[in-house]
């Protein structure tokens, strides 16, 4: 199930983060994956599913029209 979830998360099937979380914390409540692939999956999500800010999207736009 470990390598499935890395599949999702790193082909970004989950809208949000917090989808990822909460399915994570199921599957590692149901004994599904190991407390080791559990943070593997949660540092992988973090990674991958970057909250853009407004602040980060304005300092995008100003240097595209550089």
């Amino acid at each position: 199930m470990g390598s499935i979830m890395e599949n999702l998360i790193i082909n970004k099937f989950y809208e949000t983060k917090d989808d990822v979380e909460k399915k994570l914390g199921v599957f590692f409540a149901f004994n599904v994956i190991t407390q080791d692939e559990y943070t593997k999956l949660m540092q992988l999500a973090e990674s991958k599913y970057v909250v853009v800010t407004d602040a980060t999207k304005d300092s995008n736009t100003n240097n595209s029209a550089s």
